[in-house]
């Protein structure tokens, strides 16, 4: 993915995305999140990618036509192309880049004429670039001159449209290839939660963030005015450093006159047509239809109101004949304008035309019950509670809050009180839900029994395994069983986990056999056994019982993403890959948030594994508005980001210093994740120089790992020692029980590098690539070439290495110590490319001997036979070899 180039360098710019700030304590606000100078540009990398490569070559079209609805980001993009092409000087004067142009102008639609007669007429020049935003407004005797200079191919254009307003004599200017056209559409999901976050310097919650992305459908001008509405109305408050979005609804003159020009032609039966459907969205056609009648539906469709369904494109069932709103903020001001006699009119005849009860859709449930609470009714308990258990399956946690909130303050009862628990576990609001249950304990200690398995699960996400295993003690047998086996899971005691659990697998309980499925498919996966978690796997789908526990909604979301982990182990990259891609975008889609981050987390790992660490590293990073919650899983975002960035050419990562200080690592136990903290820290200690503080946590972690049954740290321990060069642990002669082809090639490479076997070494190679390691498997041909070399086989040597090159195709822009001086015809020994790393960093031969604890002359003599064998000639040659 191409990065974003940024605006020339100059002083904040007044805000111009709406109205001037009415008071001065709005403009302080709005400057303080950021909002009075450029927002970053997002989710537009291909567009500036094409607009670039048009650009900046002397043949091909002429320039770029950027075309898109009005706020769509045209101007913007238009700016960084300009930026991009002539970037800053440090002393102030733009410096061409090496492309088609050497200045830059930039032209309003009616000074567009003289200045191509100019330019015209003019004899010796340098090439231009026209940037006219607005094009549109072209007058009609300013396109055959610009025709004509873009026949002369000295100068490109740039020209910004808005399709909607595109008079007819525009068109010449791209049906003959003048100008490569670039469409911009509405942002993706995931571009508008960054953009709504980068608003407010990634400051902003992610409940926050999933609404105004939401509302913003995509265009970026509508949400930076969203924003700036919140600001000023005081919607958007801040609380311990982070901005939250209450449940009003953001507005302004602006976004009012955007819903008054949609609004204000309509008549009063279509504009109470466009009421109820905005209260009942997602609305069935079939019913609306009978309510309203077709010829209004057709009238709203056609003013572009309404989205209908697709008859052709329809799928089975009626899920899919629902009508919605066009514009999801015109939606909520239609919902926000209905008088409350009004609403409750709307409701009685909704309800009175809908199916029975018996037969409504999820939807219609969650929906219903919502339209009951606004329109100050109470719904009945079963109503409410089935409404908030659909809602945590359909992953609107807001909503599902809110509901369980309503039904434990009308109803009291044991059952309200265990789902509002659920929601705010969901949520991981645990503050609130600690709270919550001691209240209600203290007023009905009868509730315990309901409450008490919540909270100990609360415990265990919250990351506080001993107050988990505390209140696990007052719990029933199969409860106490279950929270045992995630305390030591989670603690990284694999074989003592799977001892909880395994009990449960067959429980009466179908919460019980779910619960107790999941974790055991995790602890079989960490234990080196996937063959045996795909099984489970297996069984748990096959239960038909488990989508109606109570725990389903909550835990739903893992068992997809077990299933990937589990293939992931088994060494089915490329299907893990897949599954959890399709898992992500579905949940981004939905605006689900935390489960977005969840199954990121398990994508970025993946992605990691597969040797694209930049790509993961997307996707690892949690913040504000991107963040699951539960404690294990922050801990594994930080270890994986961690790993991402070790793999990664200096600069991209973290600054090189003692392990021990860390700010990412420090204070992180890990638990299940552990080994993988220990090869991060290792890795740490081998970057620095610290070879036998590397070696020591390695083999730490290897004796850890067996006295826990987990053979996959294992065997990824192993085979960390092997890539790092390292002293390696007396284990890695053993046998052990790992299943999948990928657990085992690792371990063969790990045996193969400490025997200096060839053949083992191709073999591991062979299927590191075979299973979609393409990392992994190229720095096993690096290695298996070094081998070939020392051994005098010249041209098994350079097939090594050529089919190390092909595999890092496939990869990010990776730096690995297996991967350092590839190709190299004389190979390094392992101190060698260690003192080499170390100088090519920069360092002193008086530092690299401290870090290794030698004499400066040793790494005098040292550099000196690198030199000899690399063809070196100094530290900066050396770093340029070492990169290559």
């Amino acid at each position: 993915m191409a990065t974003a180039v940024p605006a020339a360098p100059s002083p904040p710019p007044p805000y111009s995305g709406g109205p001037t700030p009415s008071s001065p304590d709005e403009a302080d606000a709005l400057h303080t999140v950021g909002l009075t100078s450029e927002p970053p540009l997002v989710g537009r990398e291909r567009e500036l990618t094409a607009g670039l490569t048009v650009l900046g070559r002397r043949q091909g079209p002429g320039g770029v036509l950027l075309t898109g609805p009005a706020g769509i980001g045209k101007s913007r993009l238009g700016e960084e192309l300009t930026a991009a092409i002539l970037p800053p000087h440090p002393g102030g004067a733009p410096v061409p880049t090496a492309g088609a142009v050497t200045g830059v102008d930039r032209l309003a639609p009616g000074s567009v004429l003289p200045t191509v007669r100019r330019l015209l007429h003019a004899e010796a020049r340098r090439p231009r670039l026209l940037w006219i935003d607005d094009a549109h407004l072209l007058s009609p005797q300013a396109i055959e001159p610009l025709l004509l200079l873009l026949r002369r191919r000295r100068d490109k254009m740039l020209l910004a449209v808005n399709p909607d307003e595109a008079p007819s004599h525009l068109h010449a200017l791209w049906k003959d290839q003048h100008l490569a056209r670039v469409d911009l559409a509405p942002l993706d999901v995931p571009a508008s939660r960054r953009l709504a976050g980068a608003l407010l310097g990634d400051r902003l919650a992610q409940t926050g963030v999933a609404r105004l992305a939401r509302m913003s459908a995509g265009n970026p001008l509508l949400l930076r005015e969203l924003v700036r509405a919140a600001l000023a109305q005081g919607v958007l408050r801040q609380d311990g450093g982070w901005w939250h979005l209450d449940d009003a609804l953001p507005t302004s003159d602006a976004l009012r006159d955007l819903a008054d020009r949609r609004l204000r032609p309509l008549g009063t039966e279509s504009r109470r047509a466009l009421e109820l459907i905005a209260l009942a969205e997602p609305a069935r056609l079939d019913v609306l239809e009978g309510l309203v009648g077709l010829p209004t539906l057709l009238d709203l469709e056609d003013r572009g109101l309404i989205q209908v369904p697709d008859p052709r494109r329809r799928a089975a069932g009626p899920t899919a004949a629902a009508v919605r709103i066009a514009h999801p903020y015109l939606g909520h001001v239609l919902r926000q304008g209905v008088a409350p006699l009004r609403r409750k009119h709307y409701l009685r005849t909704w309800t009175g035309a809908l199916p029975g009860p018996g037969v409504r859709l999820p939807a219609e449930r969650i929906l219903l019950a919502q339209w009951h609470l606004d329109a100050g009714d109470v719904p009945a308990q079963d109503a409410l509670l089935e409404a908030a258990q659909d809602a945590l399956r359909a992953h609107e946690l807001p909503t599902a809050v809110r509901l369980a909130a309503a039904a434990w303050d009308h109803y009291g009862t044991a059952e309200a009180a265990e789902v509002r628990a659920r929601t705010l576990l969901a949520r991981a609001e645990f503050v609130e839900l600690h709270a919550f249950v001691t209240a209600v304990r203290a007023e009905h200690p009868e509730y315990g029994a309901a409450l008490d398995p919540v909270r100990a699960r609360a415990f265990v996400f919250q990351g506080r395994p001993g107050d988990a295993e505390e209140m696990a003690r007052g719990l029933p047998a199969a409860d106490a069983a279950l929270v045992s086996g995630m305390v030591c899971f989670f603690r990284g005691h694999f074989g003592e986990a799977l001892e909880h659990c395994a009990p449960l697998l067959r429980a009466p309980l179908a919460t019980h056999r779910l619960e107790s499925g999941l974790f055991a498919m995790a602890t079989l996966c960490y234990q080196g056994r996937p063959s045996d978690a795909l099984e489970h796997y297996r069984r748990l789908r096959e239960d038909t019982e488990l989508p109606s526990s109570t725990a389903w909604p909550l835990i739903q979301d893992s068992l997809e993403e077990l299933h990937a982990v589990a293939l992931l182990f088994a060494g089915r990259l490329e299907e893990a890959e897949i599954l959890l891609t399709r898992e992500y975008h579905a949940a981004t889609r939905e605006y689900a948030t935390r489960v977005d981050a969840q199954r990121g987390l398990s994508l970025g790992a993946v992605l990691y594994e597969r040797g694209r660490p930049r790509q993961a590293l997307a996707y690892l990073t949690f913040t504000p508005a991107y963040q699951v919650g539960w404690q294990p899983w922050e801990a594994m975002s930080r270890v994986y980001s961690e790993l991402a960035m070790s793999c990664l050419p200096s600069g991209a990562g973290p600054a090189e210093g003692d392990v021990s200080g860390d700010d990412t690592l420090g204070g992180l136990f890990g638990g299940h994740c552990r080994g993988a903290l220990r090869l991060a820290r290792a890795r740490r200690a081998h970057r620095a120089g610290d070879v036998k503080g590397a070696t020591r946590v390695l083999h730490d972690a290897v004796e850890d790992a067996l006295s826990h049954d987990g053979y996959a740290d294992v065997v990824a321990v192993l085979h960390e020692c092997a890539r790092l060069g390292l002293e390696q642990h007396p284990a890695v002669h053993r046998e052990h029980p790992v299943q999948g082809p990928s657990l085992r090639a690792r371990l063969l490479y790990a045996r193969a590098v400490a025997d200096g076997d060839a053949r083992l070494l191709g073999q591991a190679a062979r299927t590191l690539a075979e299973t979609g390691a393409h990392l992994y498997a190229a720095e096993g041909y690096a290695e298996l070439a070094r081998l070939h070399h020392r051994a005098g086989r010249g041209r098994a040597a350079t097939a090594a290495t050529a089919q190390a090159r092909t595999l890092l195709k496939r990869c990010d822009d990776v730096v690995t110590p297996p991967l350092d001086f590839l190709g190299e015809s004389t190979p390094l020994s392992a101190r060698e490319r260690t003192v080499a790393r170390l100088a090519a960093q920069g360092l002193t031969d008086k530092e690299i001997a401290g870090q290794l604890v030698i004499s400066p002359r040793t790494v005098s003599n040292t550099l000196y036979r690198i030199y000899q064998k690399t063809g070196a000639t100094d530290r900066r040659h050396l770093r340029q070899l070492l990169s290559a």
